[in-house]
């Protein structure tokens, strides 16, 4: 017999995922405001914290149910950032300052060779050490893009730190993928898959990302892009390049990124997007740190933590070394490539989703390299934003 009162909800109430992401966006948003006024620090800082908090109320299957769309949202948000971080690199820059350009291979290979090396000391086999080597070379272009707008910083450190990471990132990216030839040698014993692999991934990346430049350029010869009312053209664009680099399993990250660069460096003109594509694109922003405060754990601050500190301050001393030596010659002052090392802290998302996709592929790689590589990642998506903050506060260079 049907209750009277079958119109009402059962009790408890089944609160849908909708409610949680639309709770952890406006909480996100609060505490964001709060620490920006209040604490003077980046509201980025909040996000993760917020995403955490959610996450841990509303339990494990908010992120293993959705994790796929979660995961789509995360691709979107860091496509937007890629690309409007390659669209500010001018490589006549390091034509002209090519000491520049030598920095940047100095302070990646400094990191890369820290971390491989003390990964290997530690006990970690050489596939594990060598993509752990990888992902230290990166800096967050996430972390340090947002805080840099933030901030509106301008000048040589803020300048340099966007061009030093988008670069260490195209390395970072191409050397997981190199890596990724080598471990289908070690543990399938194919060469022609360790060789056909990386140049579909890198050769197709940059192809697809040579063609979404392609049409952006000729569709802003005649819609005028760089208009704010363009943006949701722009993020059309984005969605599709994004949907087709899904189907052809290619990485997101050298597209974004390869196409931004080729647009920046197609014309004499800086392009200037509207920022963060607009307000859709905003919201896809903030909620790429809820969805990567979501994914940390209090256990991934503790599993493998000592050994991620090790890592981390191994990293950044190599890049901060690698900065120093070549400060000079390459045109700043001492302190200025201190604050510069010190920046590029941050560590890289991006690169660390590539090495996931990988430990997928290879799950015996699970076991060794994603619990010291999501410990690091917790710790800096949380002390990274304050780091970079401070040190364009201390170069003079925020304009807020």
């Amino acid at each position: 017999m049907t209750p009277s009162v079958f119109f009402l909800p059962d009790w408890p109430l089944a609160l849908s995922p909708l409610l949680w992401i639309a709770l952890a966006i406006v909480g996100a948003a609060l505490a964001g405001e709060l620490v920006r006024h209040h604490l003077g620090l980046p509201r980025i800082t909040a996000y993760p914290v917020v995403g955490m908090l959610v996450a841990a109320l509303a339990g494990d299957p908010l992120v293993a149910e959705h994790s796929e769309w979660l995961r789509w949202g995360l691709d979107v948000a860091l496509g937007i950032l890629l690309l409007e971080l390659g669209s500010r690199v001018d490589l006549r820059w390091l034509q002209h300052n090519r000491w520049l350009l030598v920095t940047s291979l100095c302070e990646s290979l400094a990191a890369f060779g820290a971390v491989f090396a003390l990964s290997r000391y530690l006990g970690l086999a050489i596939g594990p050490a060598i993509l752990l080597g990888a992902i230290g070379m990166s800096s967050s272009p996430a972390v340090i893009m947002r805080v840099v707008a933030e901030s509106n910083a301008q000048g040589q450190v803020s300048t340099r730190l966007l061009v030093l990471t988008a670069l260490n990132t195209i390395y970072a990216v191409v050397t997981v993928h190199l890596a990724m030839g080598a471990l289908h040698q070690h543990y399938r014993g194919d060469w022609v898959m360790a060789i056909t692999h990386p140049l579909y991934l890198l050769g197709g990346g940059l192809i697809v990302g040579k063609l979404l430049a392609e049409a952006i350029s000729r569709l802003d010869r005649w819609l005028k892009l760089r208009d704010e009312y363009a943006s949701i053209v722009l993020l059309g664009l984005v969605l599709m390049t994004i949907g087709l680099i899904e189907a052809l399993r290619l990485p997101v990250t050298l597209c974004m990124l390869f196409a931004g660069l080729v647009l920046r460096n197609g014309t004499t003109r800086a392009w200037v997007f509207p920022r963060h594509f607009g307000s859709v694109g905003g919201v896809l922003v903030v909620m790429l740190f809820l969805v990567v405060g979501m994914q940390i754990k209090i256990e991934h601050l503790l599993t493998g933590g000592l050994l991620a500190l090790a890592l981390i301050a191994a990293r950044s001393l190599a890049k901060l070394g690698g900065v120093l030596l070549l400060a000079r010659p390459s045109g700043i002052s001492w302190r200025q490539g201190l604050l510069l090392g010190l920046a590029l802290s941050p560590a890289a998302g991006p690169v660390m989703v590539a090495a996931a996709d990988l430990g997928q592929i290879y799950p015996e790689l699970q076991g060794t390299l994603m619990p010291v590589a999501m410990s690091a990642a917790a710790i800096m998506e949380l002390a990274g934003p304050v780091i970079v903050a401070l040190c364009l506060k201390w170069s003079g260079e925020r304009r807020e």
